[in-house]
């Protein structure tokens, strides 16, 4: 399974397809419960179930189970670290079910723990890279510090973070760092001792 400069692009279809299956699926349940429509509901569901076997198969070709595994693995390390790794964000699904749930009552926006962001996930199990969309206050040494703790956690040799000067990101390399050319030490000069 690797994951290739595609598949950011590949889950957005993927989970685009289901919104709309939802959406059809309600509408065709409509459809058949006022006798309209006909033939015309199980033939909209049919295509769209078609179109889902396609949005799975794009998804699942460009590494999109690989690049839901990372982020499963990131959001739990990064819940174990707690401190500035976790923090709160709008959860504007839930709070539209519970303004519909209200009963007409005004309700707070509702809150879900979040956590950085990878993306742009390109790679295989054995080696990988990504960027990091930190938050504001946290500096590259915060992710260094627990370098050693997102290496277990990925199962690699090694876990490095450092500033991609052209993004402004962070960007996390997983797996075995690549080894300098070995010196061919009979071709460097032999000292004679005299500084």
């Amino acid at each position: 399974m690797e994951a290739t400069g595609n598949t950011d692009f590949a889950r957005s279809v993927w989970w685009s397809v289901v919104v709309v299956d939802v959406v059809v699926l309600f509408a065709s349940f409509i459809m058949l419960s006022n006798n309209a429509g006909g033939c015309l509901a199980p033939l909209l569901v049919m295509t769209m179930g078609a179109l889902t076997v396609v949005a799975w198969r794009y998804k699942a070709r460009h590494g999109g189970k690989f690049a839901d595994r990372v982020e499963r693995t990131w959001q739990s390390v990064c819940a174990g670290l707690g401190g500035n790794f976790a923090g709160e964000e709008a959860d504007y699904l839930q709070s539209a079910w519970k303004g519909f749930t209200s009963g007409g009552r005004r309700v707070e926006t509702q809150t879900k723990v979040a956590y950085p962001k990878l993306e742009n996930i390109r790679g295989n199990a054995q080696a990988w890279t990504a960027e990091v969309r930190f938050w504001h206050g946290q500096t590259l040494d915060d992710y260094n510090k627990h370098a050693q703790a997102f290496a277990i956690a990925f199962r690699v040799p090694f876990v490095t973070f450092e500033r991609d000067e052209e993004s402004g990101l962070i960007r996390i390399r997983a797996g075995a760092l690549p080894m300098p050319q070995a010196f061919g030490f009979d071709e460097l000069e032999q000292s004679d001792g005299n500084y």
